[in-house]
């Protein structure tokens, strides 16, 4: 059942839900977590329309930035329908892409799934109503590789960040490419699961983060062995679920990026457009650990 175009009045509501199952979609991942949904906050950055959800568990922590400007539709399922479990919501970006989905646990909410339905309803169940999307904006000049480099050390946060990334229209491989080894090296893709099972075997905490237009989600965990499905990688650990699709990964790159005080070092998956998968990176803020763990693992 389509609900109300209304997904922010939507999310602050499911805290009466009681008990949730919560799964994050993106092109090649899929995280599930068990949780109650805290109370939304305020994002502290200066991004308009942003949200924080952050919550801290037995040596995990897991937080998501929501960027609710991007999420515009919902879909109440009241019974299972292929896979989709009975009492859940599907939260749609604007280009009709699945960003979220959130089950009720069974026995879970009373009735306040229901009664959110009911009072959420939009009047029109025929259609889906999606914006028009509007065309993609050319490539700026990177620059000289001095400017470029100068201005990746100078870049102190995620927005900072962006702000390179803009300049080729998000296209992560054509920047990492513009720089030096020492910036961005490209290692062989069996470097991923090479460091995961390696961490897991020291019972080292690491931090993954995935997310799509309307989510980013990072959480810091000791995850378990890899466990693997064809080409799906499986890590868990303390009722949540980690699902990457190794299929999708096209290069994977080790970063070097100014950090708190130190040179944070991460990895990073991108897929066959040069576009952001997932980024692995230290854990429990371990920047040494992490970067040992990466001497002995990292496939040149």
């Amino acid at each position: 059942m389509r609900l109300q175009d209304e997904p922010l009045a939507i999310l602050k509501a499911l805290y009466r839900l009681g008990s949730l199952v919560v799964t994050t979609f993106s092109s090649g991942s899929r995280i599930s977590q068990s949780m109650h949904y805290p109370a939304l906050k305020d994002g502290q950055s200066d991004v308009a329309g942003e949200w924080w959800l952050e919550s801290v568990g037995e040596r995990c922590r897991l937080r998501q930035s929501l960027q609710v400007g991007q999420w515009h539709s919902v879909l109440a399922v009241l019974e299972p329908t292929g896979a989709l479990p009975a009492r859940s919501l599907v939260f749609f970006d604007r280009n009709g892409q699945p960003l979220q989905q959130i089950a009720v646990a069974p026995a879970s909410g009373g009735l306040a799934f229901e009664e959110l339905v009911c009072a959420m309803l939009h009047p029109d169940q025929q259609t889906l109503s999606l914006p028009t999307l509007l065309p993609r904006m050319a490539n700026r000049d990177l620059g000289s590789l001095s400017q470029l480099e100068s201005d990746w050390a100078r870049s102190a946060d995620d927005d900072d960040f962006a702000g390179l990334l803009q300049r080729c229209q998000q296209q992560r491989a054509v920047l990492y490419r513009s720089v030096r080894d020492s910036f961005a090296c490209q290692v062989r893709p069996e470097t991923l699961p090479a460091v995961l099972a390696e961490a897991a075997s020291r019972d080292a905490a690491t931090t993954l983060c995935v997310g799509n237009q309307g989510v980013r989600l990072c959480m810091t965990a000791p995850w378990s062995s890899p466990r693997w499905q064809g080409s799906h990688c499986h890590l868990a650990h303390n009722g949540a679920l980690v699902s990457l699709d190794m299929a999708k990964m096209d290069s994977l790159w080790r970063l070097r990026r100014p950090g708190d005080g130190q040179v944070v070092t991460a990895l990073e998956a991108l897929d066959s457009r040069g576009e952001w998968l997932w980024t692995l990176s230290a854990g429990d803020s371990n920047e040494s650990g992490w970067r040992a763990l990466l001497k002995d693992s990292v496939i040149r």
